[in-house]
């Protein structure tokens, strides 16, 4: 479904605090929605009514089956990130076609396109973030249409038991993308480093 801001009020989807002062909200996701994996972003209220200028206070995804919420540590299997993404990450072993979906900075729906692309990796032991191996230009990533990037980690850069991701994207003309994260529990190979 595309943005709307003339629908903006049916995306309204209220939180509650938990205890008296905990700062930490919660939500029922809507049932009708289809599974798959959606982009979130939470917003205060400060008027009578929800509005499209109420202040961003977070951003995420929801993994969802179509019942419920499934958090990434049950989608996980065999290796596998997840059911409804079968690539395979290992420790140390070179990873294609590594997809991701960006989204615009201005309203954290709309898919972003044509952008210049930066990837970052910190792994384990790591001082700070750097570049993947794969390269931080343009030419390092294909973008596949609708918001949907895909680029290579290099066994290089999944050298390691843990990796964090960041993709951020500045457009071609004008705008950015929302950081994209990502963070990886890198699987032994039997036999393998």
């Amino acid at each position: 479904m595309a943005y709307a801001t003339a629908d903006y009020l049916t995306y309204d989807v209220s939180a509650s605090e938990q205890g008296t002062a905990s700062n930490f909200f919660t939500a029922t996701f809507p049932s009708t929605i289809v599974a798959g994996i959606y982009s979130v972003t939470a917003k205060e209220q400060l008027g009578g009514a929800v509005a499209e200028g109420d202040p961003t206070v977070a951003t995420g995804d929801i993994h969802w089956n179509g019942t419920a919420l499934v958090p990434l540590s049950n989608l996980a299997t065999s290796g596998q990130v997840g059911s409804h993404l079968p690539t395979k990450i290992y420790r140390g072993q070179m990873v294609q076609r590594f997809k991701f979906k960006l989204v615009s900075s201005v309203d954290h729906v709309t898919p972003f396109v044509s952008g210049v692309l930066s990837g970052q990796i910190h792994r384990d032991g790591a001082a700070s973030f750097a570049g993947l191996q794969s390269g931080l230009a343009v030419a390092g990533y294909a973008e596949l249409g609708n918001g949907w990037y895909q680029c290579t980690l290099t066994s290089g850069d999944l050298l390691g038991d843990s990796a964090a991701l960041m993709f951020s994207a500045v457009g071609i003309s004008g705008g950015a993308a929302d950081q994209r994260d990502f963070w990886l529990n890198l699987q032994k190979v039997s036999g393998g480093i």
